[in-house]
């Protein structure tokens, strides 16, 4: 059962529209990061370690709820189709699911990122803000669909498939850190740029090697 599920997996994140929202998805964590680096740095506000420190949890919870609520039919099987309205619909609808969610991701993304161990594990941080979006997509859609099972049981997979998943997102987390070590040299030899500079520019690239484990989740959760 654990392979069909990534093999379903790699089959949905074939999908053109999974790619494209990886851009939308880099957009949203990078852009408004560089621009309060840049902008802090020229007021010289506070050092670069900081602004990734207090700022980078932040839009990494707020992007990878976005990208999931917008992924989930093609996470879960149901469609060819993202949607991309479905983040504003969760807003009107239940707003205060919503914002609990929010408070939630960014709880554990900060969480996560004050453990010097854990910190280094992106696509595991990937993966635990992405599994939690997709629980909460799957308990709203119960309220529009009573037949969807939304027990405790229904949303934590059996032994051997969460050590599965978990070991895959351990090796993509030591594969990105190991592309982040090697980026960082390049990019600190040849444009003279200090590591937590290339954090802010590399982190966000290698956490998306976490939606592979996400998508497998997804396709077992369905």
């Amino acid at each position: 059962m654990f392979w069909d599920s990534v093999y379903t997996a790699l089959n949905n994140m074939a999908h053109w529209e999974f790619h494209f929202v990886i851009l939308l998805y880099l957009s949203l964590l990078l852009a408004p990061v560089i621009l309060i680096f840049l902008v802090l740095k020229h007021n010289h506000a506070l050092s670069i370690k900081y602004v990734r420190k207090l700022f980078l949890p932040l839009f990494e919870a707020v992007a990878i709820a976005v990208i999931v609520l917008t992924l989930f039919p093609i996470i879960f099987g149901m469609g060819d189709d993202a949607r991309w309205d479905f983040p504003v619909r969760i807003m009107q609808l239940s707003p205060g699911g919503f914002v609990g969610l929010m408070l939630v991701l960014i709880f554990i993304a900060y969480l996560i990122d004050v453990i010097p161990k854990l910190r280094k594990l992106q696509s595991f941080k990937t993966l635990i803000l992405g599994g939690i979006t997709l629980i909460f997509v799957r308990i709203f859609m119960s309220f529009i669909n009573p037949v969807i099972e939304t027990d405790l049981e229904s949303f934590i997979p059996g032994f051997w498939f969460a050590s599965g998943i978990i070991i895959i997102s351990i090796i993509l987390s030591k594969l990105g850190h190991f592309v982040f070590e090697v980026f960082s040299e390049v990019l600190g030899n040849k444009f003279d740029l200090r590591e937590e500079v290339a954090e802010l520019l590399i982190l966000p690239v290698i956490a998306t090697l976490g939606f592979l484990p996400v998508f497998i989740y997804g396709a077992w959760l369905a």
